[in-house]
């Protein structure tokens, strides 16, 4: 997916040879569906590294419960639904098997890299700009020269948490001295981020589902602790000069029903970390390696200063599948 920039946002359209797009209902059977597979912060040469995606495109007809019961179905940390596309902006919703999200980074890029593929077909720079309506609200997605998709984050607020340094030792497993500190963070969508000493500590972090709950509930009503590290294991948040990268390690643990699960690369949580230091005044850019205890490798960019962060990373594409739902 990797296409060189444009200058502005064209119309996106429905892929060439498919019919019934989102937003013209009845033109196919009713029930069937397409979806994209992508794999979003992937690294360069290695299209099965990231975090999975599912895109469902003609999704205007699907009620809630359908969307959800799709979502577990796939079973990836999220799935979205395009119900709507109007110009260069599309409507999208973002379920994970358990709940909706009113904003997740993979997601979002993942999308926009489907819809901006659709768009470019036939025009080489058509798709490279594109704004999808989230619940979080409208969220601008381009396409650089290099390949690399990238959100402008939403602004949110900032609190520090109100667990101890022990509290949140005991929750990642950890001794009481690996830990810097605790936040709550939403820039997008809640998450409890902590950061440790190391990217050992990283490593070596755990959790289990009752301390999950208890420090890590979040207003989406799962419970997301994300845990990182910078590289060079300084703790401070200053930056290091907008033109240096500094190196973080990270991984973000969730509650799935009973279990504790592990996502490969999670963009809303590099958005709430660029938020989170560019409220201290500095501004930089981060690379985060995350994935590595799972198995899929993943590297997500960031960049941030006062007032503005972005998340950007590589989409490649898996395949693409037709699902057919029985009919009432």
């Amino acid at each position: 997916m990797s296409m060189p920039s444009a200058s502005g946002p064209t119309e996106v359209t429905a892929p060439a040879g498919r019919a019934g797009w989102a937003g013209t209902p009845g033109t196919r059977e009713a029930h069937e569906l397409h979806v994209e597979f992508v794999n979003v912060f992937s690294l360069a040469g290695q299209p099965f590294s990231g975090n999975p995606l599912a895109v469902v495109t003609d999704a205007a007809a699907l009620e809630t419960s359908t969307m959800l019961a799709l979502a577990r179905q796939f079973n990836l940390s999220e799935t979205t639904f395009v119900t709507d596309i109007e110009g260069a902006q599309a409507a999208v919703r973002i379920f994970t098997p358990t709940v909706e999200l009113p904003f997740a980074g993979h997601p979002t890029l993942g999308t926009a890299a489907v819809l901006g593929e659709a768009a470019s077909r036939g025009q080489s720079h058509a798709g490279d700009h594109i704004v999808l309506r989230l619940p979080a609200g409208d969220i601008p997605v381009t396409r650089d020269h290099a390949g690399y998709w990238r959100l402008v984050a939403v602004p949110g607020p900032i609190v520090a948490h109100v667990a101890g340094r022990d509290d949140l030792a005991s929750m990642l497993q950890l001794p009481q001295d690996a830990i810097v500190g605790g936040w709550r963070v939403a820039a997008g969508v809640e998450q409890v981020l902590v950061q440790v000493t190391s990217p050992a500590a990283v490593r070596q972090a755990g959790a289990a589902v009752e301390d999950l709950v208890r420090w890590g509930r979040c207003s989406s009503g799962e419970s997301l602790v994300y845990v990182w590290a910078f590289g060079d294991g300084v703790v401070d948040h200053a930056g290091v000069g907008s033109s240096d990268v500094r190196e973080v390690t990270a991984r973000l643990f969730f509650t799935q029903d009973t279990v504790v699960a592990e996502d490969p690369a999670t963009g809303s949580a590099a958005a709430n970390l660029g938020t989170l230091l560019a409220e201290r005044g500095s501004s930089g850019r981060l690379e985060i390696r995350q994935g590595d205890q799972v198995a899929r490798p993943s590297l997500l960019r960031v960049d941030y200063a006062p007032g503005t962060v972005g998340v950007a990373g590589l989409v490649h594409r898996v395949g693409h599948a037709v699902v057919t739902i029985p009919r009432d």
